[in-house]
């Protein structure tokens, strides 16, 4: 399977984004995570416009079978999430970073904040050492992407109007998907299912933590059987 992870983070103002980016990378190496190759993980720090552009094209061009798409940082929402990919107020829109691979898990860690006012032309780019167990968890994590339904699964830290909190952790939703990612029992851990532990730990933090603080993850699935949704996780005791 042909497999290709693209994180980016915006560090302008957020020290948590730097330490999402490290966690995601590790968790993919992991055994749990399905033992991804650094050659396989693409990380871009505060990129400029032109630059993620031109990246995501190639990438769709390749012909993945599997992408796992991040961003951590801030956002804000008009029709759809939009993020800010640098300190020059340059601007994404979710759907750019979509649709890089047929089977594509996307999670946007950040604000999703209503704002009113259209955006400026120029913040806009609608224009533009292996042993065999680690093989073998490879094999399986494969085998299973592959037998999953074709879907692009979109998880959102926050839902439509309210505020993603960053934390010297990481950001909270972040923290508690990989948390997710690392403690079950089952073989493989699905992508609803990872979503929905780390809907639930981050909505209680959130208030509980944080001075009374709203945020509620949010997700886009198809509805499939359980045995067709994407997994986030493998259990690598279980082989």
């Amino acid at each position: 399977m042909k497999r290709i992870a693209l994180l980016v983070g915006n560090t302008n103002g957020l020290s948590g984004v730097t330490v999402d980016l490290k966690n995601y990378i590790a968790f993919l190496k992991s055994d749990f995570g399905g033992s991804w190759y650094d050659s396989e993980i693409i990380v871009m720090s505060s990129p400029t416009r032109h630059d993620l552009i031109i990246k995501i094209r190639e990438l769709k061009m390749l012909s993945y079978d599997f992408a796992f798409v991040v961003f951590s940082g801030h956002g804000a929402y008009q029709k759809e999430t939009i993020l800010e990919i640098n300190n020059e107020e340059e601007f994404i829109y979710e759907s750019e970073l979509k649709n890089i691979a047929s089977r594509q898990i996307s999670v946007f860690d950040c604000c999703r904040n209503i704002i009113q006012q259209p955006l400026t032309e120029s913040r806009s780019i609608s224009a533009y050492s292996l042993g065999g167990a680690i093989l073998n968890i490879r094999a399986r994590y494969d085998a299973r992407i592959l037998s999953a339904e074709e879907q692009q699964a979109s998880l959102y830290a926050c839902s439509i109007g309210e505020s993603a909190l960053d934390t010297e952790n990481g950001g909270l939703y972040s923290k508690n998907l990989l948390a997710a990612g690392r403690s079950f029992n089952s073989d493989f851990l699905t992508i609803n299912n990872a979503h929905d532990s780390a809907r639930i730990q981050t909505t209680r933090e959130a208030l509980e933590l944080h001075a009374g603080h709203r945020q509620t993850p949010s997700s886009e699935f198809i509805r499939c059987f359980t045995f067709k949704q994407l997994i986030i996780g493998i259990n690598p005791k279980n082989y």
